[in-house]
């Protein structure tokens, strides 16, 4: 710290000169205020509401889940109708190719343990 202090020393400018450029003149240290008499009166702190985290579900949310929902592009009755019948015909032919692949293994492992 002596070193910090003998380097600043050293470098500063005389009082009523210009500091030179890069050096910044010392800072003069201001009287700190005096002390109050009586003790420190801290305001009290706000109590917290254990339900505070519902005020985020307030009628905004809804406004909110209303405005996307406006944004949405809803199918007609005749894609619904035929977006179902394609599922309804990829989940029937998945299950049988299922049940296909478990009888061929049942057999396989009866014909090569039993």
């Amino acid at each position: 710290m002596a070193r910090t202090q003998r380097r600043r020393a050293a470098t500063a400018a005389p009082e009523g000169s210009q500091p030179a450029d890069g050096v910044r003149a010392p800072r003069t240290s201001l009287p700190r205020p005096s002390a109050p008499a009586g003790p420190i009166a801290r305001p009290e702190a706000p109590k917290r509401n254990p339900f505070g985290f519902l005020k985020r579900l307030q009628p905004r949310f809804v406004g909110d889940v209303i405005a996307e929902l406006r944004k949405v592009t809803w199918p007609s009755f005749q894609e619904t109708r035929y977006l179902t019948i394609v599922v309804a015909i990829v989940a029937v032919l998945m299950g049988l190719f299922l049940g296909a692949v478990d009888l061929v293994f049942g057999w396989t492992i009866e014909r090569l343990f039993f």
